[in-house]
């Protein structure tokens, strides 16, 4: 699985590249260089991450009006079939960090077709309305591991919140695409603040009270299932009222989980980090970000990494 790109700072540069921010004119400049030299996987990545960027302004803060989802959706689709389009240029899962990104931010789209989804018609009926997602996604291993390693650490019939990005696609990928934990449900914790509508939604799903505030309806989710918040986060999120997080191997956890039994430290698996690390993948950056978070708070999760040779790369596991 060795990767090609010559600098994992290029790759950084890719998908931190402001292009929907920037100049009106800044992904019509991308479209026509792409249109110019179609063959370039790099265009077509840069292209697809604007369009999802894009997608996901619609259901940010400055929510767009119901009659445009429509247009969201078209956005999307672009997004999804650029990316696409750069994952075949760049070859197999695996052969370059261009490529890799491109299945990465590609399942982006999907999660956000689905948080769509689940807007208008809650998360059972939107994910049904979604249809059968496509077969052909993926994601390298390390964030497979990472997502399976998250899910696993969420007490039964909780909400896991997690960061943007990395882990964020992760668990929605293993918990929608690979069905694994279908008890659990998986959102990024931006989602549940900024986007109005979908809280009010998932709120009536989840029966909480009508017209709470984003921490007073936090606050009463936790008094009804178990949160899980990822450690993609440097701390949970400070709330007032204010919510009494505990500490548990990957997350902070609120809520009835407190009392239920843990998952052993030795019971989590970081081989796919190992091989990640060692041909200088970079997505196992913010897998070992999280990890090395979690062993600070869990130093026993140290024993479970020796095993699979990789404490001596997690900050809190150095001796």
């Amino acid at each position: 699985m060795a990767t090609f790109l010559s600098s994992a700072l290029l790759l950084a540069a890719l998908l931190q590249a402001p292009v929907p921010g920037g100049p009106p004119d800044s992904l019509a400049a991308i479209r026509d260089r792409a249109a110019r030299d179609s063959t370039d996987a790099e265009l077509w990545l840069l292209m697809g991450r604007a369009y999802l960027e894009l997608g996901a302004e619609a259901h940010g803060p400055g929510h767009r009006a119901p009659e445009d989802s429509a247009w969201a959706r078209a956005v999307l689709d672009t997004a999804d079939g650029a990316l696409t389009r750069a994952a075949a240029l760049a070859g197999p899962l695996g052969k370059s960090a261009v490529g890799d990104s491109a299945r990465v931010l590609r399942v982006g789209t999907w999660a956000a077709r689905s948080w769509a989804a689940w807007e208008v018609s809650g998360v059972e009926d939107g994910q049904q309305a979604l249809g059968p997602l496509p077969t052909d996604l993926r994601l390298p291993a390390v964030l497979e591991e990472l997502g399976e390693n998250l899910l696993r650490a969420c007490p039964t019939a909780g909400v896991l919140f997690t960061a943007d990005g990395a882990d964020s696609y992760a668990a929605w990928y293993m918990r929608f695409a690979r069905n694994l934990r279908p008890d659990l449900l998986v959102l990024p914790l931006a989602a549940w603040r900024e986007d109005a509508p979908l809280r009010t939604r998932l709120a009536r799903d989840l029966k909480l009270a009508k017209g709470a505030d984003t921490d007073l309806s936090l606050r009463e989710l936790s008094r009804r299932r178990s949160v899980c918040v990822s450690m993609g986060f440097d701390r949970p999120p400070e709330t007032r009222p204010r919510i009494a997080w505990q500490t548990r191997t990957l997350q902070w956890v609120a809520g009835p989980g407190t009392t239920s039994a843990r998952v052993p430290p030795r019971d989590f698996v970081f081989a796919a980090l190992r091989i990640a690390l060692d041909e200088n993948d970079p997505w196992a950056e913010p897998a070992l970000a999280a990890y090395s978070r979690a062993a600070r708070t869990t130093p026993g999760l140290c024993d479970a990494m020796a095993t699979f040779k990789v404490a001596r790369d997690v900050t809190g596991c150095r001796r």
